[in-house]
C-alpha cells in the first residue's frame, strides 16, 4: 500500500505538489518516526513482560547421579521434577509495575505522537515559507521594473536639462537595494527548499507547490483551543502519564511494609538401577507455603517510599508550570493572529488605493509635473501594501499551524 501512495503521490507531483501530499511524505519518511515506532514497540513487549509477573510459574528438570560406592556394585539414578511456584501477595509490587509499564507504553506512543507533530510542523513551516518568499519575489519582480522604468524617465529629464542628477541617483540606489533584496529572498528561498527536500527525502520543483487558502476571518475560540491543548497535547499527557507512574510507584514502595505469600510444589519421578519408576527415595514431592515480613532494615523502605512521594509532588508542580506556559504560548499566538488579520485587512483595503496613487503620480512625474520624492513615496506605498499582504496571509497559515501543533492536529 506505501510504495502504491508513493507511486500515485509521484505522478501527480509531476503537475502539483499540496500541503497534504508533503504531510504523508515527511510522516512516512521521517527517521525519528520510525525509531520511535519501532520504541513503541519494545515497549509493548516489555509490558507483556511484567504481566508475566502475574502468572504463576512452571519450570521442569533433570538430574542424572552416578553414585560409586565402597563395595563393586555401582549404583544410578535419573530423577525427573515439576516445579510451580505462584506468589499470592507480596504488597501489590507485580500489579502496580505492571501499570507503570501501560503508562511507560502510553509515554512511547505520546513521544511518537510528538514527533510526528514536530515533523509536520517543520514541514509546514517551510512549505509555507516557500510560498511565502515565491510571492515576495514576485513583488519585488515588480517592483524592480517599476523602479526601472522611473529611473529611465529620471535619467531622459537629467539629459534634457529639466531634472537634477540627484533624482537619478536616488532611483539608481534605489534600484540597487531591490536587487539585493531579491538576492536576500533567493537565498531565504534556496534554504527553505533545501528544508524541504530534506524532510521528504526527494528532490521538488518549488513551481508545482499548490498554493494554500487560509480563512482569514476564523473565529478562534481561546478557551476551547486550550481544553483541546490539554486533550491532546502530547507533552502534557506524557507528564500526567509520568505523574500516573509515580503514583503507582508510591504505592509499590508501600507494598514494601507488607509481607510476601508464596505458593510453590515440586513433584518427583526417579527412574533407579532397576530401571523403575519410583517415587519412594527420601526426596518426596513437596508443597510450600511461605511467608515473609521484614520488621527492619535499617529505614531503607521508609526512605524509598518518602523519596516517590515527594517526586510524585514534583511532578505535580511540573504539570501546574507546563499547563500556564501552553496558556501563555496560546495567548500570545491569538493575539498575534489579531494583529496579522487587521495587518492582512488594512493593506487589502489600501492596496487598490496605493496602486491608484502611484498611477496618478506616476504620470503626474512623467509629465514633469509631480516630484521624484513624490514617486518614490508613492511607489514604496504600494510596495508595501503587496508586501503586507503576502506576509499577513502567509504569517496568518503560520500561526495557525504553531497552534494546530499545540493541539496535535496532523492535517
Amino acid at each position: 500500500m506505501k510504495k502504491l501512495l508513493f507511486i500515485l503521490i509521484f505522478i501527480h507531483n509531476l503537475f502539483s505538489l499540496n500541503l497534504e501530499d508533503v504531510i504523508r511524505i515527511v510522516v512516512s519518511q521521517s527517521p525519528d518516526v520510525k525509531e520511535k515506532i519501532a520504541l513503541k514497540q519494545q515497549g509493548d513487549y516489555l509490558k507483556k513482560v511484567t504481566y508475566g509477573a502475574l502468572m504463576p510459574s512452571i519450570d521442569t528438570g533433570y538430574t542424572f547421579s552416578y553414585n560409586i560406592p565402597s563395595s563393586q556394585k555401582h549404583y544410578t539414578l535419573n530423577s525427573f521434577n515439576l516445579k510451580f511456584n505462584y506468589n499470592l501477595f507480596n504488597g501489590l509490587k507485580d500489579y502496580y509495575a505492571f501499570l507503570q509499564a501501560k503508562e511507560n507504553t502510553k509515554r512511547l506512543d505520546y513521544s511518537l505522537i510528538k514527533s510526528q507533530a514536530e515533523i509536520v510542523l517543520r514541514a509546514k513551516q517551510a512549505y509555507i515559507n516557500i510560498l511565502q518568499f515565491q510571492t515576495l519575489l514576485g513583488i519585488l519582480g515588480e517592483r524592480k521594473k517599476n523602479i526601472e522604468s522611473q529611473r529611465n524617465k529620471a535619467q531622459q529629464f537629467v539629459r534634457q536639462g529639466i531634472r537634477a542628477k540627484n533624482e537619478s541617483l536616488s532611483m539608481e540606489i534605489l534600484l540597487s537595494n531591490t536587487i539585493l533584496s531579491i538576492k536576500d529572498t533567493k537565498l531565504k528561498l534556496s534554504y527553505q527548499k533545501q528544508t524541504l527536500e530534506k524532510l521528504l527525502n526527494m528532490t521538488i520543483d518549488i513551481k508545482v507547490l499548490e498554493d494554500i487558502e487560509i480563512n482569514i476571518n476564523k473565529e478562534i475560540n481561546t478557551v476551547a483551543i486550550y481544553q483541546n491543548i490539554l486533550d491532546q497535547n502530547p507533552n502534557y499527557l506524557s507528564l500526567i502519564s509520568m505523574l500516573n507512574s509515580a503514583k503507582f510507584k508510591n504505592k509499590s514502595d508501600f507494598g514494601n511494609f507488607l509481607p510476601a505469600i508464596n505458593l510453590s510444589g515440586t513433584k518427583f519421578w526417579y527412574i533407579g538401577g532397576s530401571n523403575i519408576v519410583s517415587t519412594s527415595y527420601s526426596l518426596q514431592s513437596q508443597i510450600h507455603l511461605s511467608a515473609t515480613w521484614n520488621l527492619f532494615n535499617g529505614l531503607k523502605d521508609n526512605n524509598q517510599y518518602q523519596a516517590s512521594r515527594v517526586y510524585t509532588l514534583s511532578l505535580q508542580n511540573k504539570i501546574d508550570v507546563l499547563k500556564r506556559d501552553l496558556q501563555l504560548q496560546l495567548q500570545d499566538l491569538v493575539r498575534q493572529l489579531m494583529l496579522t488579520k487587521e495587518q492582512f485587512m488594512i493593506s487589502t483595503d489600501t492596496l487598490s488605493k496605493a496602486e491608484e496613487n502611484y498611477k496618478i503620480v506616476n504620470n503626474r512625474y512623467a509629465q514633469g509635473i509631480a516630484t521624484y520624492t513624490e514617486l518614490i513615496d508613492a511607489e514604496l506605498l504600494l510596495n508595501n501594501a503587496r508586501t503586507n499582504i503576502a506576509q499577513a496571509k502567509y504569517g496568518f497559515a503560520l500561526l495557525i499551524a504553531q497552534i494546530d501543533y499545540l493541539e496535535n492536529k496532523i492535517y
